[in-house]
């Protein structure tokens, strides 16, 4: 049966026993499939675009009625032909609208239904993605697209023992909605609503993906300079997304460090001074003695400066990581100009660096 013949009380019905606690299986069998002959297949399908269309119109109107406490000064609400608010536009005299978009944002999540995958064969290999200086808000989804399809063919080319995700490391341009960096220093003003839309659309495909081709998914908070906190509360919002599926590390260490196998990775920024100094190596030493002596390779993966470069002093590896973005002003001022735009994904064997992918 098409979805528009489906009464709205009856979506309505389905989305009020998902929040009850039903699963779709559930609602099907009690409820729906007593009324309708559609597939239960079909049904979860519809289940998932009433939740992002048709459950928001009372949101609409809650906002429509200045709940949160700013004054809009023009509403617009379109309503399709079955009187179904569809899409609405408000505009605020206040920056509570700013905030107010982020959270609908966040609100409006998609109900994801995980399935568990079977892998029949399993290489000993972990893939490392450290997508650092993102820098979302200079740049874009629509910027990074190619970059999502290279990603994704790596990730979908064989099935990995683990897939890593480091994410932070300046993953959006500003901290908060004045323009500002995690230090408060005024830069340049990004749509910070926008690109928190992006990092969710661009991590989501990511790792809906590396569910189907990797036993285990971790996603590391790694922090950077520019949104210490943004990045932290999105990962928050993965880790509320994904649950028991994947493992996240969000402390907010500055040094941080991945195993696998006999390999040592150690994870930081690397804006601060002794990050810039020869004393890195022997910092993350003494502060993961354990890991380090377990380990017969070692490297050491940073970021802020965009560029890449890499010093092999001692057995340990230190590896500036390279970036796509865009180059904004401040780079651009300083003469930060020429690098290779692209980012580096690491493959690892149990028993050292079997490739780098540039993307």
């Amino acid at each position: 049966m098409a979805i528009r013949s489906i009464p709205l009380e009856v979506k309505k019905k389905c989305i009020q026993l998902q929040k009850q606690g039903l699963n779709s299986k559930q609602i099907y069998t009690q409820y729906y499939s007593k009324l309708y002959n559609t597939k239960y297949s079909g049904f979860r399908t519809m289940m998932q675009a009433w939740k992002r269309k048709i459950e928001l119109d009372d949101e609409i109107l809650e906002v429509g009625n200045l709940s949160y406490g700013f004054t809009p000064h023009s509403t617009t609400v379109q309503i399709d032909r079955h009187g179904e608010i569809i899409q609405s536009w408000i505009k605020s005299k206040s920056e509570d609208s700013l905030y107010l978009e982020l959270i609908e944002n966040i609100k409006r999540l998609p109900n994801i239904e995980h399935e568990e995958y079977i892998f029949d064969e399993c290489l000993d290999y972990m893939l490392e993605i450290p997508l650092y200086d993102l820098h979302l808000g200079i740049s874009s989804y629509e910027y990074y697209r190619k970059t999502l399809f290279e990603i994704l063919e790596i990730i979908n080319s064989r099935n990995y023992k683990e897939i890593y995700f480091i994410i932070g490391q300046d993953l959006f341009h500003n901290d908060d909605f004045r323009g500002r960096t995690s230090s408060g220093t005024d830069i340049e003003k990004v749509d910070i609503a926008k690109a928190w839309n992006d990092a969710r659309k661009f991590y989501y495909h990511l790792i809906d993906n590396a569910l189907k081709h990797s036993q285990k998914i971790k996603v590391v908070y790694s922090k950077g300079n520019h949104d210490e906190s943004m990045s932290w509360a999105f990962v928050q919002m993965i880790k509320a997304q994904y649950g028991n599926q994947i493992e996240v590390n969000d402390d907010t260490k500055d040094r941080k460090v991945i195993t696998f196998g006999k390999n040592f990775i150690g994870i930081t920024h690397g804006d601060n001074v002794k990050s810039r100094t020869k004393d890195l190596p022997q910092i993350f030493t003494m502060e993961y003695p354990q890991e380090f002596a377990n380990s017969t390779t070692r490297e050491l993966h940073l970021g802020h400066l965009h560029r890449e470069s890499e010093v092999d002093n001692y057995g340990i590896m230190m590896r500036r990581l390279s970036t796509a973005n865009k180059t904004d002003d401040w780079h651009y001022d300083k003469g930060f100009v020429g690098a290779h735009k692209r980012f580096m994904l690491f493959e690892w064997s149990k028993e050292k660096l079997k490739s780098i992918h540039y993307v």
